[in-house]
């Protein structure tokens, strides 16, 4: 019976817009920001739960907000539709959390997870899901669904600037809920979705992510057009050690 009604939870969850994989946050000190929405927004801010990190703000540009959804017993964020104009008009919106030293994993081992949800259509090129720093200056860790719907992990080196990439097996921008992890454990960037681990891709022991950005969600900023994130996420930690 307990077996009947776990699978049935997966299956169903889906239907109703609970994500089927959100039930595998860690617990501990080692958790350095987490924030699962239910709590819903107070004054255009989310709280952390891990009790280390800041508090998340809804930043919008041209009016574009993040709407904190409920559905069935959960809540999720749900960021704006892709614009079909894609002119710098475009309502756009992302969450942020300032900068954070415990964000910053230099070479130690780390974990960021998000649970996603998406479809086709609402990829207008990659989507960032979260990130702390950008590609092109110091360095950055981040999430994101490629523009054909695979999941990617990616880890870029301070000093050297060189990008390593995890993609996903399977693409995951299908309309349904998937639980996305990203691990750097040692010399190695995996990837999973709902927990099926996918390649991996080796990285230098040195490589190291430290740099003075805030924490994004939904996009890299509000002030190009690319990158931004059309669907809805929830469930998003980062993990040390």
């Amino acid at each position: 019976m307990k077996m009947f009604a776990a699978l049935s939870a997966v299956l169903l969850a889906p239907l109703f817009g609970a994500p089927a994989f959100a039930t595998d946050e860690p617990a501990g000190s080692a958790v350095v920001a987490r924030y699962n929405f239910d709590g819903g927004a107070n004054a255009g801010k989310i709280n952390d739960l891990s009790g280390r990190g800041g508090q998340l703000t809804i930043r919008g540009a041209n009016n574009g907000q993040v709407a904190i959804t409920s559905q069935g017993t959960g809540r999720f964020a749900s960021f704006p539709g892709i614009c079909a104009a894609n002119t710098a008009t475009c309502a756009k919106a992302l969450l942020e959390a300032p900068d954070d030293a415990d964000l910053d994993p230099g070479t130690r081992n780390f974990r960021w997870a998000a649970t996603v949800r998406l479809t086709t259509g609402q990829l207008s090129g990659n989507a960032n899901v979260m990130q702390k720093g950008v590609a092109t200056s110091e360095s950055q860790w981040k999430m994101q669904i490629g523009k054909t719907g695979r999941a990617q992990c990616v880890m870029v080196a301070r000093g050297s600037r060189q990008s390593f990439v995890a993609r996903s097996a399977h693409p995951v921008a299908d309309g349904n809920w998937h639980r996305v992890v990203c691990e750097r454990v040692g010399t190695t960037l995996g990837v999973s979705v709902d927990g099926e681990a996918g390649p991996k891709t080796t990285i230098p022991s040195t490589l190291s992510v430290e740099n003075s950005m805030p924490l994004r969600i939904g996009g890299p900023n509000l002030a190009g057009e690319g990158d931004m994130y059309h669907g809805q996420i929830d469930d998003v930690y980062a993990q040390l050690g």
